[in-house]
Protein backbone atom coordinates (compact mmCIF):
# COMPACT_ATOMS: atom_id res chain seq x y z
CA UNK A 1 0.00 0.00 0.00
CA UNK A 2 1.16 3.54 -0.68
CA UNK A 3 0.07 6.19 1.43
CA UNK A 4 0.36 8.64 -0.75
CA UNK A 5 -1.86 7.43 -3.16
CA UNK A 6 -4.08 6.45 -0.37
CA UNK A 7 -4.04 9.83 0.50
CA UNK A 8 -4.46 11.51 -3.03
CA UNK A 9 -7.96 8.96 -3.70
CA UNK A 10 -8.82 10.36 -0.36
CA UNK A 11 -8.96 13.78 -1.35
CA UNK A 12 -10.15 13.33 -4.22
CA UNK A 13 -13.06 11.53 -2.83
CA UNK A 14 -13.79 14.24 -0.02
CA UNK A 15 -13.82 17.04 -2.87
CA UNK A 16 -16.38 14.96 -4.70
CA UNK A 17 -18.50 14.52 -1.55
CA UNK A 18 -18.39 18.21 -0.77
CA UNK A 19 -19.55 19.13 -4.37
CA UNK A 20 -22.32 16.48 -3.95
CA UNK A 21 -25.68 17.70 -2.53
CA UNK A 22 -26.56 14.05 -1.58
CA UNK A 23 -23.36 14.80 1.47
CA UNK A 24 -24.82 17.53 3.09
CA UNK A 25 -28.23 15.87 2.81
CA UNK A 26 -27.04 13.00 4.50
CA UNK A 27 -25.43 15.34 6.93
CA UNK A 28 -28.38 17.61 8.00
CA UNK A 29 -30.42 14.30 8.06
CA UNK A 30 -28.03 12.46 10.55
CA UNK A 31 -27.79 15.75 12.91
CA UNK A 32 -31.47 16.23 12.94
CA UNK A 33 -31.96 12.77 13.77
CA UNK A 34 -29.56 12.14 16.36
CA UNK A 35 -30.69 15.51 17.91
CA UNK A 36 -34.49 13.95 17.64
CA UNK A 37 -33.54 11.03 20.00
CA UNK A 38 -31.01 12.78 21.97
CA UNK A 39 -33.82 15.37 23.13
CA UNK A 40 -36.12 12.21 23.59
CA UNK A 41 -33.56 10.41 25.80
CA UNK A 42 -32.98 14.04 27.70
CA UNK A 43 -36.07 14.35 28.70
CA UNK A 44 -37.30 10.45 29.26
CA UNK A 45 -34.40 9.54 31.54
CA UNK A 46 -34.21 13.56 33.52
CA UNK A 47 -30.48 12.91 33.78
CA UNK A 48 -26.59 13.56 32.44
CA UNK A 49 -26.65 10.51 30.65
CA UNK A 50 -26.27 9.75 27.04
CA UNK A 51 -26.29 5.41 27.75
CA UNK A 52 -29.69 5.67 25.92
CA UNK A 53 -28.63 7.73 23.08
CA UNK A 54 -25.47 6.01 22.61
CA UNK A 55 -27.62 2.51 22.50
CA UNK A 56 -29.49 3.99 19.67
CA UNK A 57 -26.74 4.84 17.05
CA UNK A 58 -25.76 1.53 15.63
CA UNK A 59 -29.78 0.85 14.29
CA UNK A 60 -29.15 4.90 12.57
CA UNK A 61 -25.67 3.92 10.96
CA UNK A 62 -27.59 1.14 8.96
CA UNK A 63 -29.55 3.65 7.20
CA UNK A 64 -26.62 6.40 7.07
CA UNK A 65 -23.53 4.52 6.18
CA UNK A 66 -24.95 2.63 2.86
CA UNK A 67 -26.13 5.83 1.64
CA UNK A 68 -22.68 7.28 2.14
CA UNK A 69 -20.66 3.95 0.52
CA UNK A 70 -22.74 3.45 -2.01
CA UNK A 71 -21.11 5.30 -4.93
CA UNK A 72 -17.66 4.95 -3.89
CA UNK A 73 -17.06 1.40 -5.94
CA UNK A 74 -20.37 1.17 -7.78
CA UNK A 75 -20.11 4.52 -9.63
CA UNK A 76 -16.51 4.29 -10.73
CA UNK A 77 -17.01 0.21 -11.87
CA UNK A 78 -20.78 1.92 -13.85
CA UNK A 79 -19.02 4.81 -15.41
CA UNK A 80 -15.72 2.64 -16.78
CA UNK A 81 -13.45 4.83 -14.18
CA UNK A 82 -12.50 2.02 -12.32
CA UNK A 83 -11.09 0.15 -15.57
CA UNK A 84 -8.92 3.30 -16.46
CA UNK A 85 -7.88 3.80 -12.34
CA UNK A 86 -7.10 -0.45 -13.33
CA UNK A 87 -4.56 0.59 -15.89
CA UNK A 88 -2.49 3.22 -13.94
CA UNK A 89 0.04 2.24 -11.29
CA UNK A 90 -2.00 2.34 -8.56
CA UNK A 91 -2.31 -0.63 -6.41
CA UNK A 92 -5.50 -2.55 -5.45
CA UNK A 93 -4.90 -2.11 -1.86
CA UNK A 94 -4.21 1.75 -2.60
CA UNK A 95 -7.70 1.88 -3.94
CA UNK A 96 -9.45 -0.10 -1.05
CA UNK A 97 -7.16 1.77 1.74
CA UNK A 98 -8.20 5.32 -0.02
CA UNK A 99 -11.73 4.80 -0.39
CA UNK A 100 -11.86 3.59 3.32
CA UNK A 101 -10.13 5.98 4.39
CA UNK A 102 -12.22 8.81 3.02
CA UNK A 103 -15.64 7.23 4.02
CA UNK A 104 -14.30 6.55 7.41
CA UNK A 105 -13.27 10.28 8.02
CA UNK A 106 -16.27 11.18 6.92
CA UNK A 107 -18.39 9.12 9.23
CA UNK A 108 -16.00 10.77 11.94
CA UNK A 109 -16.52 14.24 11.28
CA UNK A 110 -20.73 13.43 11.19
CA UNK A 111 -20.04 11.69 14.36
CA UNK A 112 -17.73 14.91 15.43
CA UNK A 113 -20.49 17.00 15.59
CA UNK A 114 -22.56 15.04 18.22
CA UNK A 115 -19.88 16.54 20.66
CA UNK A 116 -22.23 19.33 20.84
CA UNK A 117 -24.92 16.81 22.94
CA UNK A 118 -22.45 15.76 25.80
CA UNK A 119 -21.35 19.42 25.86
CA UNK A 120 -24.51 20.56 26.40
CA UNK A 121 -25.65 17.70 28.75
CA UNK A 122 -22.34 18.91 30.80
CA UNK A 123 -23.38 22.20 31.45
CA UNK A 124 -26.55 20.59 32.67
CA UNK A 125 -25.70 18.53 34.94
CA UNK A 126 -22.83 16.00 36.37
CA UNK A 127 -21.80 14.12 33.00
CA UNK A 128 -19.65 10.97 33.52
CA UNK A 129 -16.66 12.16 31.15
CA UNK A 130 -14.84 8.28 30.55
CA UNK A 131 -18.37 6.66 30.01
CA UNK A 132 -18.66 8.76 27.25
CA UNK A 133 -14.92 8.96 25.82
CA UNK A 134 -15.59 4.98 25.76
CA UNK A 135 -18.74 5.17 23.93
CA UNK A 136 -17.30 7.67 21.20
CA UNK A 137 -14.49 5.20 20.53
CA UNK A 138 -16.68 2.24 20.84
CA UNK A 139 -18.35 4.03 18.31
CA UNK A 140 -15.80 5.16 16.25
CA UNK A 141 -14.69 1.52 16.11
CA UNK A 142 -18.29 0.26 15.36
CA UNK A 143 -18.72 3.40 12.58
CA UNK A 144 -14.72 1.87 11.06
CA UNK A 145 -16.88 -1.49 10.73
CA UNK A 146 -19.77 -0.44 9.27
CA UNK A 147 -17.79 1.46 6.23
CA UNK A 148 -15.57 -1.80 5.12
CA UNK A 149 -18.77 -3.44 5.26
CA UNK A 150 -20.74 -1.15 3.13
CA UNK A 151 -17.53 -0.62 1.17
CA UNK A 152 -17.06 -4.10 0.54
CA UNK A 153 -21.27 -3.88 -0.50
CA UNK A 154 -20.30 -1.26 -3.55
CA UNK A 155 -18.00 -3.05 -4.78
CA UNK A 156 -20.74 -5.53 -5.59
CA UNK A 157 -22.50 -3.90 -7.89
CA UNK A 158 -22.54 -1.84 -10.60
CA UNK A 159 -25.45 0.28 -9.49
CA UNK A 160 -25.82 2.73 -6.41
CA UNK A 161 -28.85 1.66 -5.08
CA UNK A 162 -28.18 -2.30 -5.91
CA UNK A 163 -25.05 -0.98 -3.28
CA UNK A 164 -27.13 0.48 -0.86
CA UNK A 165 -29.38 -2.63 -0.30
CA UNK A 166 -26.96 -4.58 -0.51
CA UNK A 167 -25.19 -2.62 2.65
CA UNK A 168 -27.95 -2.67 4.57
CA UNK A 169 -28.69 -5.82 4.33
CA UNK A 170 -25.45 -7.07 5.75
CA UNK A 171 -25.61 -4.38 8.77
CA UNK A 172 -29.20 -5.45 9.42
CA UNK A 173 -27.99 -8.54 9.69
CA UNK A 174 -25.45 -8.30 11.54
CA UNK A 175 -27.86 -5.99 14.35
CA UNK A 176 -30.30 -8.29 14.24
CA UNK A 177 -27.88 -11.17 15.72
CA UNK A 178 -28.07 -9.33 18.73
CA UNK A 179 -31.87 -8.77 19.14
CA UNK A 180 -32.49 -12.48 18.21
CA UNK A 181 -30.00 -14.16 20.23
CA UNK A 182 -32.32 -14.58 23.43
CA UNK A 183 -34.40 -16.94 21.93
CA UNK A 184 -32.25 -19.48 21.62
CA UNK A 185 -30.25 -21.87 23.62
CA UNK A 186 -27.38 -20.05 25.97
CA UNK A 187 -24.72 -21.39 23.43
CA UNK A 188 -26.26 -20.28 20.45
CA UNK A 189 -27.14 -17.02 21.99
CA UNK A 190 -23.22 -16.77 22.96
CA UNK A 191 -21.74 -17.22 19.53
CA UNK A 192 -24.64 -14.88 18.18
CA UNK A 193 -23.69 -12.25 20.23
CA UNK A 194 -19.64 -12.80 19.62
CA UNK A 195 -20.65 -12.16 16.10
CA UNK A 196 -22.75 -9.62 15.88
CA UNK A 197 -20.36 -6.23 16.29
CA UNK A 198 -23.24 -4.00 17.81
CA UNK A 199 -23.32 -6.28 20.60
CA UNK A 200 -19.34 -5.58 20.80
CA UNK A 201 -20.35 -1.71 20.72
CA UNK A 202 -22.92 -2.03 23.58
CA UNK A 203 -20.34 -3.58 25.76
CA UNK A 204 -18.85 -0.76 25.52
CA UNK A 205 -21.59 1.84 26.67
CA UNK A 206 -20.48 0.63 30.44
CA UNK A 207 -17.71 2.59 30.23
CA UNK A 208 -15.05 -0.02 30.37
CA UNK A 209 -12.67 -0.87 27.18
CA UNK A 210 -12.19 -4.95 26.79
CA UNK A 211 -9.53 -5.64 24.28
CA UNK A 212 -11.57 -8.56 22.90
CA UNK A 213 -14.53 -5.90 22.17
CA UNK A 214 -11.84 -3.63 20.26
CA UNK A 215 -10.15 -6.32 18.67
CA UNK A 216 -13.78 -8.16 17.30
CA UNK A 217 -14.33 -4.61 15.88
CA UNK A 218 -10.91 -4.13 14.08
CA UNK A 219 -11.04 -7.66 12.76
CA UNK A 220 -14.41 -6.96 10.84
CA UNK A 221 -13.00 -3.67 9.53
CA UNK A 222 -10.12 -5.75 8.02
CA UNK A 223 -12.34 -8.83 7.39
CA UNK A 224 -14.65 -6.75 5.14
CA UNK A 225 -11.76 -4.32 3.02
CA UNK A 226 -10.17 -7.79 2.47
CA UNK A 227 -13.01 -9.15 0.70
CA UNK A 228 -13.45 -5.65 -0.90
CA UNK A 229 -9.68 -5.93 -2.51
CA UNK A 230 -10.45 -9.60 -3.35
CA UNK A 231 -13.76 -8.76 -5.37
CA UNK A 232 -11.51 -5.64 -7.28
CA UNK A 233 -8.55 -7.60 -7.77
CA UNK A 234 -10.62 -10.38 -9.38
CA UNK A 235 -12.34 -7.82 -11.39
CA UNK A 236 -9.21 -6.19 -12.21
CA UNK A 237 -7.42 -9.53 -13.74
CA UNK A 238 -10.98 -10.42 -15.51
Amino acid sequence: MNMMQVLAICRKEWRVAIDTPLAYVIGVAFFIATGFFFGNTLFLVNEADMRGWFGVLPLLLIFFVPAMAMRLLADEKRSGSFELLATLPVSTLSIVGGKFLALFTQLAALIGLTLLYPWTLSSLGSLDTGQVMVSYLGLLLLAAAYAAICLYASALSRYEVVAYVFGFILLLTLFLLSQVATIFPPAVQNLLLQLSPAAHYQAMLRGVLVSGDVMYLLAVTAGFLGLCWFELERRRWN
